[in-house]
């Protein structure tokens, strides 16, 4: 099972949105998610909705408790 874990390493080498490779030279980090995105996919509308999908998965299999 081990090489089906991501570690950071690997997150912090692929574009959240496209997945393709970076380097620092070619890509910047989104600040609302805190995860590289290249040029290419920074700014665009298909960064906003991956953006939203991710902040909107985050509470997934979280129960309020002040009911």
């Amino acid at each position: 099972m081990k090489a089906n874990r991501l570690n950071m390493s690997d997150i912090l080498k692929k574009c959240f949105v496209c997945q393709a490779e970076i380097t620092k030279e070619n890509s910047v980090l989104n600040q609302e998610v805190n995860l590289p995105v290249c040029q290419n996919c920074a700014g665009t509308p298909l960064e906003k909705e991956k953006v939203l999908e991710l902040l909107d998965s985050l509470a997934d299999g979280l129960v309020c408790g002040c009911i």
